[in-house]
């Protein structure tokens, strides 16, 4: 009986093939492992969020894609008194999501084409206002008013909350 030889070839097509199967395995167990350290739950557990879910007892889908903004809030008065050259606001940054109806496909897309349009009016607001302007107000205050301005933007239809991953100040 004769005994079966791998060729110096044939080594090397296995050698291959066991890299690319150990490679896919281990990038698989890699992205499963980094997708379980990002979902809402661990996030909120983190402190890094109080919700990243659109209210969960309504018809709602959220739209995140605004991303963080970075804002240089208006300066202070007493600032501007003392240095008039050099006055300059607070550092503020927001990371802005907004729910609307799911399902409204058309609205979705409108959404997506004025996404420019929907930060500028969050980068106005908050660089219109001083630190202790906007801390002075309530946050559904806020809400209300740039969800005002926002929807007045908007044709085909209307956002029906907006919330905030992120609202800092950074001093």
């Amino acid at each position: 009986m004769k005994k079966f030889e791998f060729s110096k070839t044939d080594k090397v097509l296995i050698g291959i093939i066991a890299g690319l199967v150990l490679v896919i395995l281990f990038g698989t167990i890699f992205a499963k492992a980094n997708q379980k350290l990002n979902t809402p739950e661990v996030l909120i557990q983190k402190g890094k969020a109080v919700s990243l879910m659109a209210p969960s007892d309504t018809d709602e889908v959220a739209y995140y894609q605004l991303g963080t903004i970075r804002i240089l809030t208006a300066p202070e008065a007493k600032d501007k008194e003392k240095d008039k050259a050099n006055a300059e606001g607070t550092l503020m940054v927001i990371t802005p999501w907004l729910s609307y109806p799911a399902g409204d496909t058309v609205f979705y897309e409108e959404l997506v084409r004025k996404n420019g349009i929907t930060k500028a009016i969050f980068q106005a607001y908050f660089s219109e206002h001083t630190k202790t302007q906007i801390l002075s107000e309530t946050e559904e205050k806020i809400e209300g008013l740039l969800k005002e301005k926002i929807n007045s933007q908007f044709a085909l239809g209307q956002i029906s909350d907006i919330y905030f991953t992120d609202y800092i100040f950074i001093e």
